[in-house]
């Protein structure tokens, strides 16, 4: 199980590193700054979120409102520090 949870958090960082990756292309293809919101790629793939209100709903906003690559690679920098192996 703990191999697993390795390799998925080893994932999320390649993951993180490829959005930054595409990110930085396209900035030099536009010359102006692109950076892709969470919201974004989900569009991407067809899957639109309302914006819900309130407290809980502030937290939802940002996240949607952050990078992806931000969202993806702090998921799996803290995945990779839970999940080392111990000697």
């Amino acid at each position: 199980m703990m191999a697993v949870l390795r390799i998925l958090a080893w994932v999320f960082v390649a993951l993180a590193l490829m959005l930054l990756g595409a990110d930085g292309i396209s900035t030099l293809e536009t010359g102006e700054p692109v950076i892709r919101t969470a919201a974004e790629i989900f569009a991407l793939f067809g899957l639109e979120f309302g914006r819900p209100e309130g407290g809980a709903g502030s937290v939802v906003n940002f996240l949607l409102d952050a990078p992806m690559w931000a969202i993806f690679g702090v998921i799996g920098i803290i995945l990779t520090l839970l999940f080392r192996p111990i000697d």
